[in-house]
């Protein structure tokens, strides 16, 4: 009899158990919401969810990538589209005082203007985001053009402005942008703005600057036309950055579109595997809990058995 009785609750632990654990699973179900609670609900699903999520982690760090990278190029794009303007007023005024038209002293009111022009150019040199200076190259935690301190020729008597010069670096800054693509998000200054005084491309936007209002200072006609045919290259120069930021800040945003697309396609694949039908998990749950409930008694009427039923 003892042996038919350890059977008996042998059996009923074996159901009980694998009753309570439906039931626990019907439960995690509703309340959460999701199929796929744990490795053991399905492992080859799940194996693929966590695939997806890993994935899908990969795109939100992409978008927050392009993001920054666009913040970039946009203000650096801006900057330099103040700098185009700037250069057009220089070009106006350069002509104005090459003009035979221009005497000494009307010369002398255009250099001033020169001057806090090229002081304004270098302030969008400077231009930063977030404390990161754009045209600095990799070197982003300090301003890449200082400027030295006018001096006087001790013969004529002209006041000549400081040399600027460009301590950033010649790096560039990239992201990855998707799973197989980098896209800088950079120009280093002296691609923009030329450094130090250097004669060939990409020329020294600073010192042409400071030559033109030197001649004017001067009164060198000669030498203020010649500053002015060196305009038009300049300009040259900062549309081909400006060029290069358009077409970066384009791809950009036409990766940002497809990793959108591709989220919405992998976060979709991954609900159809780990999103419980809630209809029908409420339903399983009720019916798990009435099978527990009738586990439990079968359980408890075991227990009611004694030597005496069987004698009977």
């Amino acid at each position: 009899m003892r042996a038919v009785e350890a059977n008996w609750y042998r059996d009923f632990l074996f159901n009980l158990s694998n009753t309570k654990n439906r039931y626990d699973k019907s439960i995690s179900q509703t309340t959460s919401g999701k199929k796929l609670n744990h490795l053991s609900d399905n492992p080859s699903d799940m194996a693929y969810v966590l695939t997806l999520r890993s994935k899908i982690g990969q795109i939100d760090q992409f978008q927050k990538n392009i993001e920054t990278g666009l913040s970039f190029l946009k203000i650096s794009e801006s900057a330099l589209n103040s700098v185009q303007n700037a250069m057009t007023t220089v070009v106006s005024l350069g002509e104005q005082g090459a003009s035979e038209t221009s005497d000494p002293a009307a010369r002398q009111i255009l250099a001033d203007r020169l001057d806090e022009i090229r002081d304004e150019i270098l302030n969008y040199a400077n231009t930063e985001v977030n404390g990161k200076y754009v045209f600095a190259g990799s070197a982003a935690d300090t301003p890449p053009y200082a400027k030295a301190a006018d001096t006087v020729d001790p013969v004529s008597g002209v006041t000549i402005p400081g040399v600027v010069t460009y301590d950033g670096n010649s790096d560039t800054i990239s992201i990855q942008a998707d799973f197989s693509v980098t896209l800088p998000t950079n120009v280093p200054g002296n691609q923009v703005f030329g450094e130090n005084g250097v004669a060939e491309p990409p020329y020294d936007v600073f010192q042409h600057l400071s030559n033109l209002i030197e001649g004017l200072r001067e009164n060198d006609t000669t030498a203020i036309g010649n500053e002015v045919s060196n305009m038009k290259p300049l300009v040259n120069q900062l549309g081909n950055a400006m060029g290069k930021y358009g077409n970066w800040s384009a791809q950009m945003d036409q990766i940002k579109g497809m990793l959108k697309s591709f989220k919405t396609s992998l976060t979709s694949k991954m609900s159809s595997l780990e999103d419980a039908n809630m209809a029908e998990a409420i339903s399983n749950l009720a019916r798990e809990e009435v099978a527990l409930q009738v586990t439990l008694q079968s359980g408890s009427r075991i227990q009611r058995y004694s030597l005496m039923n069987y004698l009977g």
